[in-house]
């Protein structure tokens, strides 16, 4: 009696492999993506919880934090009973009670290896005595109260989000773009601003190449230390920062993944979000 054997052919075998060489393929494509949709999340997420710390901050103390530098590990330098020792800088995470993945510098860094950039705005009403936003006690002299013919309140941030760069890389307007947040006035009787009072910067995933462009206007040409080296993730600096008294007080906004890969992050506080928390708090006005 003869035994009848069954099993796959090899051209059923073969389809099987080709089927599942496919599948995973697609799957192994996908897993970039994948992993840079968590970066985008984490770095929206993390952002968002850096400004809450920022106007929890306001709430206590009455004032903004200033930024950090190369060396304040991790701490603000200056602000209280004086101005900033940089109005650009990084995330004072330290000062703030904010945890987080740091490099050797101590500075905060986001999903990509980078430190954040923290950017506090530097005006001040009429010459009144330092920077409204960082020393102890002056937004709440200079208060809520439109005192000039300039159609904005005196306690005014300085950075406009424009849709480009605009037509003087270093101007403080947006011209030839798009204001996506803030004005400028340079009427009489003084030139007046009505923007954001603080800025939150992510490079993105591409920050170690050169910027160029919309992303040149964000990075700054400024350089942190006068050794211009190259950066790698977790590397100490040099590190681009926007020369705030030099004029550079626009950044841009825009879709990311367009065709030169924009890929930065800007955020910021409205105005109206900063002071409605600091009332609450008895901060203000």
């Amino acid at each position: 009696m003869k035994l009848k054997q069954s099993g796959f052919t090899l051209i059923e075998v073969a389809i099987v492999v080709v089927v599942v060489a496919t599948l995973l393929g697609y799957t192994m494509a996908l897993l970039p993506k994948q992993q840079e949709l968590k970066q985008y999340k984490a770095v929206d997420r993390e952002m968002d919880q850096i400004i809450a710390a920022v106007i929890g901050f306001a709430q206590v103390n009455g004032r903004l934090p200033c930024p950090a530098t190369l060396t304040s590990s991790g701490r603000e330098l200056g602000g209280g009973g004086g101005d900033c020792t940089s109005w650009g800088g990084f995330v004072p995470f330290n000062t703030l009670g904010f945890s987080g993945r740091f490099n050797s510098d101590t500075l905060l860094l986001d999903p990509w290896g980078n430190p954040y950039r923290y950017y506090v705005t530097n005006n001040d009403f009429n010459a009144a005595g330092g920077s409204d936003f960082v020393r102890s006690g002056q937004m709440r002299a200079v208060g809520l109260v439109d005192s000039q013919p300039d159609g904005y309140i005196d306690l005014d941030g300085r950075y406009l989000i424009c849709s480009a760069t605009g037509a003087i890389p270093a101007d403080n307007q947006c011209t030839g773009a798009t204001e996506i947040f803030g004005q400028y006035s340079a009427g009489p009787p003084v030139v007046a601003y009505a923007g954001a009072p603080f800025v939150l910067l992510s490079l993105g995933k591409n920050w170690s190449q050169t910027p160029a462009g919309d992303e040149l206007e964000n990075a700054g040409a400024n350089w942190t230390n006068d050794a211009i080296i190259g950066m790698g993730a977790g590397t100490s600096g040099p590190h681009r920062l926007k020369n705030v008294n030099g004029g550079q007080t626009t950044f841009v906004k825009r879709p990311l993944g367009l065709a030169d890969d924009f890929d930065d992050i800007v955020k910021w506080a409205s105005p109206n979000l900063l002071f409605s928390k600091m009332i609450e708090a008895g901060q203000l006005p």
